[in-house]
């Protein structure tokens, strides 16, 4: 019990915290952008694990790909895992509304202790997204974007897989080469237990799931930023017994950007 009440208690005061340094960074700087200072900032809509608040413009779709390969070993499985995303972000009319959907492709191979190796892969969950532009920064402190999104099982999954939801909050603000992120969200979705020692069905089980982010991206130039994502998630997973349990995993991620 011990384990689960800190997830619990960590979203919340790190939500708190999160939103105090948002409004410390926009406090102050309201003041309408100088002419050019958008310019300066070039690169927009390209981080890696926090999503920003900037819908694309009228007439621009945006294709992302993102290859994620993880290596992992745990009591003695060596575990390999190569997740491939492939995104689209449409404009619907004008930069208000968005549509995007995103596929996922998914291979897992895990060797165990006596050297015997399994391996898996499929699509994933597909996703499909509507994102409003409540604030696009240039008339407001600060840019915000909520999306919502359809979280589709695999046409392959097992049965009793059900459609997921997902509700996002993404905040942006840029100043004096300076570029913050925040993000704010819940998960609802489908996990399957299939029971093989008893005649029944497999159960699907509604799990929730919750994550918070926060990155700064500094902006040497128009075409180069330096980057530090940080992403909070609190998860819930299904036990064999059939009872849930609560993970929890924060990734700090420092990178950079190009724009060739």
């Amino acid at each position: 019990m011990d384990g689960v009440a800190r997830p619990r208690g960590a979203l919340p005061l790190a939500f708190v915290l999160s939103l105090t340094l948002l409004a410390s960074l926009t406090r102050g700087q309201e003041e309408p952008k100088a002419a050019g200072e958008e310019d300066a900032i070039g690169i927009r809509d390209n981080s890696f694990l926090v999503e920003e608040a900037f819908n694309q413009d009228q007439g621009v779709c945006q294709h992302i790909f993102n290859w994620v390969p993880s290596w992992d070993r745990d009591a003695g499985v060596r575990t390999r895992t190569f997740n491939f995303m492939f995104t689209q972000e449409w404009p619907v009319g004008s930069q208000l509304h968005q549509l995007s959907y995103t596929i996922p492709l998914e291979r897992i191979s895990a060797v165990g202790p006596d050297a015997r190796e399994a391996e898996v892969s499929g699509t994933g969950n597909v996703m499909l997204n509507y994102r409003l532009q409540v604030f696009d920064a240039e008339n407001e402190p600060f840019a915000f974007a909520p999306r919502c999104s359809l979280i589709l099982p695999p046409a392959d999954g097992a049965e009793g897989s059900r459609v997921g939801y997902q509700l996002n909050l993404p905040f942006s603000k840029e100043f004096n080469h300076w570029v913050v992120h925040f993000n704010a969200g819940l998960t609802v979705g489908s996990d399957v237990l299939e029971i093989q020692e008893a005649p029944l069905p497999p159960l699907g089980h509604m799990l929730r799931g919750y994550n918070l982010g926060f990155s700064v991206v500094r902006v040497l130039s128009p075409k180069f930023h330096l980057m530090l994502e940080t992403v909070g998630q609190w998860d819930e997973e299904l036990l064999a017994d059939g009872s849930h349990d609560h993970t929890n995993a924060i990734v700090i991620s420092p990178g950079f950007r190009w724009a060739p």
